[in-house]
């Protein structure tokens, strides 16, 4: 019986890219947004249907080893950035890259950029408990370091699952929120 799968067309490109085609796309990409990890990447090349993830891998990996970009752990994930010989390597053929892929990927970066940032600024974490229970930690960050962190133990991971995913996009008005009252002068 063969493998069946199902996997919506928009999740794959619209044909087999070649890899030094997705070198410079993922060259590119990297360069507009400074940084990103290996799941951003394929969530925005996957989401834009560019790439997937078995032409995304192999091509990170080439250029990893070639030296083109940086990698760093970061958690489950991998951290990446463009290196100088990375930026010489885009100057030199960044034009190879189809105007329409190109225009794809700017018409999205104000988006990514922005859940880069959500991403980056509002940290949420979850972990089962000996008890049974979930530990969530939400960290408020400026700058690298934690402005506020905000641990709370829930009963199912569906719950700790949906207020981690909440705290991005909600986290500066719970900030805010909480420090009002404590901010405001006492006048009687």
């Amino acid at each position: 019986m063969p493998l069946k799968t199902e996997m919506p067309d928009a999740l794959l490109p619209n044909r087999p890219r070649p890899l030094a085609e997705a070198q410079l796309l993922i060259l590119y990409l990297l360069h507009e947004l400074e940084s990103a990890t290996d799941m951003n990447l394929l969530d925005f090349l996957t989401e834009a249907g560019l790439m997937n993830y078995l032409e995304m891998m192999p091509a990170l990996g080439r250029l990893s080893q070639e030296g083109a970009i940086s990698e760093a752990a970061e958690g489950a994930y991998r951290r990446y950035a463009v290196n100088p010989s990375g930026e010489e390597l885009l100057s030199l053929y960044g034009s190879r890259i189809p105007f329409s892929v190109r225009e794809a990927v700017d018409s999205r970066l104000p988006e990514w950029r922005e859940a880069l940032r959500a991403q980056r600024d509002y940290q949420a974490d979850m972990a089962q408990t000996p008890r049974g229970d979930f530990e969530v930690s939400l960290r408020m960050m400026e700058r690298g370091r934690a402005v506020m962190t905000l641990s709370v133990s829930l009963p199912s991971s569906e719950i700790a699952a949906k207020l981690c995913k909440r705290w991005r996009s909600e986290g500066g008005e719970v900030f805010r929120t909480l420090l009002k009252p404590l901010m405001e002068d006492d006048e009687p």
